[in-house]
């Protein structure tokens, strides 16, 4: 059993580390380019975004400000007790461009004009959005198998093959550039 003492010292660690926690994101903001996230019922996140037809200056730029942005996020996020995201796309950062960025497997995943080439079977998860907040955490049926086709940032077309929760993960994104949220899913 802990004695005032150490109660009142383990919680002005507590507030020490929070403290140093939220330094670091702060310092992160200044140092790296973090875009504001629009949140519906913002009528950008409804329009469908338009191909990237030349990956230039301005495309790199974007991608890694969308990375930057997503990584804030998820650190904010996760001190926040809220579900850390793995994924965000242009639309949601005000950009009308088909750009996903996506966490799969540990790695950062970037991909351009994404397109769903297959879907199979059913996959039901609880489904967030850093764009729906009001909302957050809902059932939501998507596929449990998605083969997708996307350029790279050397412009060269891969395939990408994803189950389960990235497939729902890689969906998520790619509605994003079709104007739809997760909300249009939602499950009685």
């Amino acid at each position: 059993m802990l004695n005032k003492k150490e109660m009142l010292l383990g919680g002005l660690y507590s507030a020490m580390i929070a403290i140093g926690i939220l330094a670091i994101a702060g310092f992160y903001k200044i140092n790296r380019n973090v875009l504001p996230i629009l949140e519906h019922p913002d009528p950008a996140l409804r329009q469908v975004a338009e191909p990237i037809v030349h990956i230039d200056n301005s495309i790199i730029s974007l991608i890694d400000d969308i990375i930057s942005t997503l990584r804030y996020q998820a650190m904010i996020d996760f001190f926040a007790d809220r579900s850390v995201p793995r994924g965000l796309a242009a639309p949601q950062v005000g950009i009308s461009k088909r750009l996903v960025v996506c966490g799969i497997n540990g790695n950062i995943k970037v991909m351009i004009n994404p397109e769903i080439l297959e879907r199979k079977g059913t996959y039901i998860d609880m489904d967030d959005c850093m764009s729906v907040r009001e909302d957050n955490e809902m059932l939501i049926k998507r596929s449990a198998y998605v083969k997708i086709k996307y350029k790279t940032l050397e412009n060269k077309e891969k395939i990408l093959v994803v189950k389960n929760d990235y497939a729902a993960l890689v969906e998520h994104e790619i509605d994003h550039l079709n104007g739809m949220l997760n909300i249009d899913y939602l499950m009685e």
